[in-house]
C-alpha cells in the first residue's frame, strides 16, 4: 500500500501568530524610539528659543549705553527691571518666557581715569511639562571715569 505524500509547504496560522506578534514588539519599540526622539527634539527647539530671548535682552540692555543702565542705591546691591513676559511659537505651539534682567555695580570707580565696571544679568525662566527651568546670561561692561 502506498501512502499519500503530504506537502507542508505553507506556515501554519500559529506560525503567523508569532511572526505578527514578534513584528509588533519590534514596531512598538521603533515607535518608542521615535516619540522620545521628537519629545527630545522639541526640549531642545524649546531651550534655544529661551537662549535667543536671553541674547535679545541683553542686546537691548547693552544698546541703553553706560550711563542709561539703572544702579541700587546703594551700589553694592542688584538693581532689578521689572520681569516681563515674552511669547513665542514652537511647532504651531505658543510659549511663554519669563525675562528677568538686573545691573550691579563690581567697581566702582576710585578715581579720575579709573573704569567703572557693571554686571548685567538676565534671567529666562520657562516651563516645559510641569518642570521649571531656566537660562542666565551675564555680562559685565566697563567704562573709564
Amino acid at each position: 500500500m502506498i501512502r499519500p505524500l503530504r506537502r507542508n509547504n505553507g506556515f501554519t496560522l500559529i506560525e503567523v501568530m508569532v511572526a505578527i506578534l514578534i513584528l509588533m514588539v519590534g514596531m512598538l519599540g521603533l515607535l518608542q524610539a521615535i516619540n522620545l526622539s521628537m519629545d527630545v527634539n522639541l526640549r531642545n527647539q524649546v531651550r534655544e528659543e529661551a537662549v535667543n530671548v536671553g541674547e535679545g535682552a541683553m542686546n537691548e540692555l547693552r544698546n541703553k549705553g553706560f550711563d542709561n543702565i539703572s544702579v541700587a542705591t546703594p551700589a553694592t546691591q542688584a538693581y532689578n527691571y521689572a520681569p516681563y513676559l515674552v511669547q513665542s511659537k514652537i511647532r504651531g505651539t505658543s510659549r511663554s518666557y519669563t525675562v528677568s534682567r538686573s545691573s550691579t555695580v563690581i567697581s566702582p570707580a576710585s578715581g579720575v581715569g579709573q573704569p567703572v565696571t557693571k554686571q548685567l544679568g538676565v534671567v529666562v525662566q520657562w516651563t516645559y511639562k510641569g518642570t521649571t527651568y531656566e537660562n542666565r546670561v551675564n555680562a559685565p561692561i566697563s567704562t573709564l571715569r
